[in-house]
């Protein structure tokens, strides 16, 4: 078996502390998923960010309306599922699974004979463009990675496919996120993302904030009549309307569960054929009409849609950023 000699042709480069990623090569869709290994490559590392917190820098100017450079922990087998059939695992990035439970050719390196879903928890921590972003845990009532089959891979299944999201613009603060606004997506910044935990060792929230041009930025709360009512993902933020099968499947403690197990980190960048992307930044989520994400349109407006991650760090609890 052999594994990929020139990341480069398959969109992907690193410098330094540096991970570009394109979506083409050459006009050719490429499309780049990436993980993190262990130091000695052969195992993914398992981040374990309950009661802790994670940060990176990333510049989004060449993502356009409908892209999405994406950030995200999946709680997959450390191994990658390595076994008698399947030699590789962790190190020729085998072993995927996430919470939309996707029917895919192979599921942890074997032919999936039986078409079952790859299933686990997955920590959306960064999904964006430069014009919208979104936080969004989605938990599942099983652990590590579980094959479902019929019902189970379903909306209503084991997994909580629209997860509890938290998008500013779609909370009511429009002019928080955005080119020239106050996370500005023209310059890079510094994401922070943290994990606090109860005296018991339970994951009780997610927050979110930003560092830029040496000044930290607070999360964009949510607004009802005028009044900030949340600025972090919580219980009582997903008990709102829509947050029911979150809530049932586990909720908080159950995505807290999974960062204390241990996930995986990946990368990606992408764009979406048949929706466009609308999910993120069009209508009540984000700025861009309803066909700006159609990729013919996207290579008019950035010909080489790109996003670069730099300075991934984890520790404790305000240990990974520095401000003015």
């Amino acid at each position: 078996m052999e594994g990929i000699s020139d990341y480069a042709s398959y969109g992907v480069r690193t410098e330094g502390a540096n991970l570009y990623m394109k979506q083409l090569i050459d006009g050719r869709t490429v499309s780049p998923r990436v993980y993190l290994l262990d130091e000695a490559g052969e195992n993914y590392e398992m981040l374990k960010l309950t009661g802790r917190e994670f940060s990176f820098d990333v510049d989004m100017s060449k993502l356009p309306c409908g892209m999405n450079g994406a950030l995200y922990l999946s709680e997959m087998e450390a191994d990658g599922g390595k076994s008698e059939l399947n030699t590789g695992g962790a190190a020729y990035g085998s072993g995927y699974c996430d919470a939309q439970c996707y029917v895919y050719p192979f599921v942890n390196g074997v032919a999936n004979m039986k078409a079952q879903g790859a299933c686990c928890n997955e920590m959306d921590i960064w999904e964006a463009n430069a014009r919208a972003t979104s936080i969004a845990p989605h938990v599942c009532n099983q652990t590590s990675l579980y094959k479902c089959t019929g019902a189970e891979c379903e909306f209503d299944g084991v997994c909580d496919k629209w997860g509890c999201s938290y998008n500013p613009y779609a909370l009511g603060n429009k002019d928080y996120y955005g080119q020239g606004l106050q996370v500005d997506t023209n310059k890079p910044m510094t994401v922070v993302t943290q994990f606090p935990a109860n005296a018991e060792g339970t994951m009780t929230a997610i927050r979110r904030l930003y560092v830029q041009d040496g000044k930290v930025i607070k999360n964009a709360a949510l607004m009802v009549d005028g009044e900030a009512q949340f600025d972090e993902v919580n219980n009582e933020y997903c008990s709102r309307p829509g947050g029911g099968t979150y809530m049932n499947l586990g909720a908080t403690e159950g995505m807290g569960g999974a960062l204390s197990r241990g996930m995986v980190l990946i990368f990606s960048i992408w764009w979406d054929v048949g929706g466009f992307m609308n999910w993120l930044d069009n209508g009540s989520t984000g700025p861009c009409n309803a066909t700006e994400g159609d990729p013919n349109v996207i290579t008019q407006v950035q010909p080489d849609p790109a996003v670069v991650f730099s300075n991934v760090k984890w520790g404790e609890i305000d240990s990974t950023y520095t401000s003015n």
